[in-house]
């Protein structure tokens, strides 16, 4: 195949500075000859279908130029000032333009799609790397250095910071590591603008044209790769590639369908950028051998053949490049992969159907067939099990799989009896929402840990709703919280944790687990005890006395020490022995010799915890509060099994010679609405037996080690 590449004309080929189009023009140069075609690179009067089977353009005037000669051309769009200035600037019109005369035009970040919804003729291609160069024989570096490789401002303003250079120094300053800004000599009138930024002491500038060494060399002596970008017009960038190939982990705010491996999105933020980095160096050999897996896909050589696969197309086709019927053929065979995410077949004789698929986890798996085909597709869900639904599909047709709670789903799409589509749930860099549908105390600390995990797991962007995010928001600053019923955008999955009776909300009925395997079940993690972190910072001492904490109340009668002597028994024990007793509970018993709390705010609650002997309760909330202050808890509660709360640092009272463990039992349902549920013994003399059969010498004989 003859293909003419137009050079714009500017500067040479291969650049011998920066320039980003000229190189990619020379890597599709070099490999499309490499793939056995004749590639040449030619000013636009040069180029004719005489001399040539595809012409292809990367400048919009040149584009338009070869329109109003007539002569077909394929146009790439390289030009992110069509996004700075806006849809009612010039540029923007004269490269909306091009592509509309165009056969068919790429564009190399993918938002630009959507963003020219005056055309149908665009479609995304990826950059490509050249991984034979751009390697390195020793991956793991032995000290971290952060590298950022970009060329600043944005239309004639070098003061916008369109690559994310404050971000990316702030991080480093804030976590004390050093860092490399390099690029073109212009990106000095940036620094002019921001001296601030030099003040850095770690920071090294790099501001010349650097060459394809140099620049090799600065992946190879640097440990983490940084681009908080914005508006780029390829994304994934060429340097961004280059780096990950070199095996450097990436932070940066790419937003694609195509995975990066090794790449943590992070938001164009100070923290969150430091934050990555953080998380990078905790497991950074992971990180480092994740990065090698984008060797294949991102090779020019890869993204080349697709290339030359649209080229065929168009050489069969013998109209007018105009045609319905031409451009149908062409987004046939290369349908768009944020659009589709389908593969691009060769095949001209077995042409994929024109549809999109969308798909997402919110609440349920949803998938959906877009497009005008008549065809039929079976589209199946599988988990861990096998063969989970299956339905037939027609396109603008959806289906949803009656199932909330997480699964690691796998899709196949049948279309003629050929797979035309497979998919294995990942949610790498996706952002996740876990709403916690409980406003429980107890349910929100013994739940709060996994969330984490979860993020960890997953490698994923998490916003989580909790109606005690005060209590949690600092000592996690990994996860974004938000307040139940907020509006979160952007999803990509929604799992929600509570106690759920639905099978398909949950895998077990929640009454006959540990609280904490609540969501372990339905996040699929493995269960382990997992003491929170609050955020609680201790105040003076409240007394000079030692004294005890009690919490006496609960939400339902079966939970409460039911012993009507039990509690003014062991205060007087207690009081005998010289501690002051501090009843924290908001409307507990009255008892003699018990201080009662004023000011039951949870600040002040955790505050006297802290300066607690120790702490006395039930199974309730101010109990898991008390052990995730790392206060220990003495837990009379005989109607639940010896493991359902945490079993650390706890002395638990219980009576196994009557009737216990109602709760955990899977004949039993707890009635909320009932305050005197008690399934096997209400109305009888027998009723609460658990907790009426507990005495205080019993409490006493327990807590003695505690005195």
């Amino acid at each position: 195949m003859r293909i003419t590449q137009v050079t714009p004309g500017v500067i040479p080929i291969p650049p011998n500075g920066w320039g980003a189009v000229e190189k990619i023009l020379w890597c599709y140069h070099n490999e499309f000859n490499s793939l056995g075609h004749e590639c040449t690179i030619k000013y636009l009067n040069e180029a004719s279908t005489d001399n040539s089977d595809i012409i292809h353009i990367h400048i919009a005037n040149l584009a338009l130029e070869s329109a109003e000669k007539g002569v077909p051309y394929i146009f790439s769009l390289h030009d992110h000032h069509v996004v700075h200035y806006g849809k009612d600037s010039f540029n923007y019109q004269q490269n909306l333009d091009a592509i509309q005369k165009s056969v068919i035009s790429f564009c190399h970040a993918e938002y630009l799609v959507d963003y020219f919804d005056g055309t149908d003729k665009l479609f995304y291609l990826s950059h490509g790397v050249e991984v034979d160069y751009f390697k390195v024989d020793n991956l793991y570096r032995k000290e971290h250095k952060l590298l950022c490789i970009a060329n600043n401002g944005i239309g004639g303003d070098a003061s916008f910071d369109r690559k994310g250079f404050r971000y990316a120094i702030e991080a480093a300053k804030k976590l004390n590591l050093p860092i490399t800004i390099a690029g073109p000599e212009n990106n000095k009138l940036f620094f002019q603008h921001h001296p601030d930024l030099l003040e850095y002491e770690n920071l090294t500038l790099l501001l010349t044209n650097l060459s394809e060494g140099e620049i090799l060399d600065l992946y190879k002596s640097h440990s983490i790769f940084l681009h908080p970008s914005i508006l780029e017009a390829g994304h994934p960038n060429l340097t961004l590639l280059e780096a990950v190939s070199c095996g450097l982990p990436v932070v940066g705010t790419y937003e694609g369908s195509q995975k990066i491996d090794g790449m943590i999105v992070s938001e164009r933020n100070s923290d969150r950028v430091a934050e990555s980095i953080s998380e990078i160096i905790n497991q950074y050999e992971k990180y480092v051998d994740l990065t090698q897996n984008n060797r294949t896909k991102f090779d020019w050589t890869t993204i080349c053949k697709r290339m030359v696969d649209m080229y065929r197309v168009i050489t069969l086709i013998k109209k007018e490049y105009s045609s319905e019927e031409t451009k149908n053929l062409f987004i046939n065979n290369f349908n768009n992969i944020k659009k589709t995410m389908t593969n691009i077949n060769t095949n001209t004789q077995n042409i994929k159907p024109n549809v999109k698929y969308n798909f997402h986890f919110v609440n349920q798996p949803f998938f959906e067939i877009l497009g005008d085909s008549d065809k039929k597709f079976n589209v199946e869900f599988y988990d861990s099990n096998g063969l989970h639904h299956r339905t037939e599909l027609s396109a603008n047709m959806w289906t949803k799989v009656s199932r909330e709670y997480f699964t690691n789903w796998y899709i196949k799409v049948y279309c003629d009896n050929n797979i035309v589509f497979e998919y294995n749930l990942d949610l790498t860099n996706r952002r996740v929402f876990i709403s916690f549908e409980s406003s429980s105390l107890g349910d929100s600390i013994a739940w709060i840990p996994y969330v984490l995990d979860f993020k960890k797991q997953h490698n994923c962007i998490i916003i989580v709703s909790t109606f005690w995010n005060k209590l949690f928001k600092k000592s996690y600053p990994e996860l974004e919280f938000v307040e139940p019923g907020s509006t979160v955008k952007n999803l990509f999955a929604l799992y929600r944790i509570g106690w759920f009776e639905n099978e398909t909300k949950e895998p077990f009925y929640p009454n006959t687990i540990p609280l904490q395997k609540t969501i372990t079940n339905l996040l699929k993690l493995e269960h382990t005890e997992i003491k929170p972190t609050l955020d609680f910072v201790p105040k003076s001492r409240p007394m000079v006395e030692k004294y005890i904490t009690i919490a006496d109340e609960s939400t339902a009668g079966l939970k409460l020490w039911n012993n009507p002597k039990g509690w003014q028994e062991l205060i007087d024990y207690l009081t005998g022995l010289g501690y002051k007793i501090i009843n924290i509970s908001k409307h507990g018993g009255n008892y003699k010799n018990v201080i009662k709390l004023k000011d039951t705010s949870i600040e002040n609650t955790m505050n006297y915890i802290h300066h607690s002997e120790f702490f006395i309760g039930l199974s309730s909330g101010l109990s898991w509060l008390s052990w995730a202050l790392g206060k220990h808890v003495v837990m009379i509660s005989n109607f639940t099994e010896s493991d359902h709360e945490f079993t650390s640092n706890c002395t638990r009272i219980t009576n196994d010679s009557v009737c216990n463990g109602c709760w955990n039992k899977s004949e039993f349902r707890f009635d909320r609405g009932d305050w005197n549920w008690c399934p096997k013994h209400k109305g009888t003399p027998r009723q609460f037996e658990c907790h009426k059969s507990i005495t205080s010498e019993m409490v006493i004989k327990q807590i003695q080690h505690l005195l």
